[in-house]
């Protein structure tokens, strides 16, 4: 996700973003964005620095419990030729001892290029209150068109979301089903990415050009992972974890499950503030 910016009643409340791969030093993972469709409670995500892109770095130097090292996404990130990319997951409970912004998504795209399609959830803690909300957002080289809230589409900790973005002719389709309460909700967007890369993702959302720190989100588990509709066959060397510009672990990535098409990532520690 690119950078958001968070408004209620009309007044900017913060700037925050999510998507492209923010490699640490030597290597960091993507950072992404979401705006509000008309007539939703507005998120909007604008790109940092002049665009996805400026956090799309090498993979980390970093050897952690991920293959790879990032200061904003930790998951899996695998690279081929994809037309779709889904999974379910869980909203975490996210507790309110610690303040900052997070994202859990599904994407194609935005690994090692300028593009990016995407949806997921969103779960902050501002003020020790614990905020969530659904999106979708759309990257490219040419627009930095930001993270969207679907409108109507609430969710809550317990939820059970299978997320799913799909590339046909010249757009992306992106929907989020709640299998818990039978919601669904999909946004068809103009897009022209490769689909050269398919993520599952836990992120720092960046705000206000910073990268966040992430608040207690405990722990999110990825089941049913797919790519072109069949399992994804994960393998441990595209997993990711984030480490922050001090060093400091932030998250920890399990191996594949037997299936290879899932995995949890653990929250570790919150991390430390960083520019995107």
């Amino acid at each position: 996700m690119s950078l958001v910016s968070r408004l209620a009643a009309g007044a900017a409340v913060a700037l925050a973003a999510a998507g492209a791969f923010a490699a640490a030093p030597a290597g960091a993972a993507p950072a992404s964005a979401h705006p509000s469709a008309a007539g939703a409670t507005a998120l909007t995500r604008l790109a940092a620095h002049g665009g996805p892109g400026a956090r799309r770095l090498p993979a980390s130097g970093h050897t952690v419990n991920g293959a790879q090292s990032s200061y904003n996404w930790a998951g899996y990130a695998e690279q081929g030729a994809f037309n779709s990319a889904s999974a379910t997951w869980t909203v975490p409970t996210t507790l309110t001892t610690k303040s900052g912004y997070a994202s859990t998504w599904v994407g194609l795209d935005g690994y090692a290029d300028s593009y990016l399609a995407q949806t997921g959830i969103e779960e902050d803690v501002v003020n020790k209150r614990v905020t969530y909300d659904a999106w979708w957002e759309v990257i490219t080289p040419t627009s930095l068109a930001p993270e969207v809230v679907y409108s109507g589409f609430s969710i809550k900790p317990g939820d059970s979301i299978t997320g799913t973005v799909t590339r046909t002719g010249s757009s992306a389709v992106m929907t989020l089903v709640d299998n818990t309460t039978g919601q669904s909700v999909s946004h068809t967007s103009a897009y022209t990415g490769p689909g050269a890369s398919a993520e599952w993702i836990q992120e720092d959302t960046d705000v206000n050009g910073f990268i966040s720190t992430a608040p207690d989100w405990q722990k999110v588990t990825f089941t049913g992972a797919k790519v072109n509709g069949a399992p994804a066959g994960l393998t441990s060397s595209e997993s990711i974890d984030i480490v922050d510009t001090r060093g400091t672990q932030e998250t920890s990535t399990s191996a594949p499950n037997a299936a290879k098409d899932g995995f949890t990532v653990t929250w570790l520690a919150g991390g430390t503030r960083t520019r995107g």
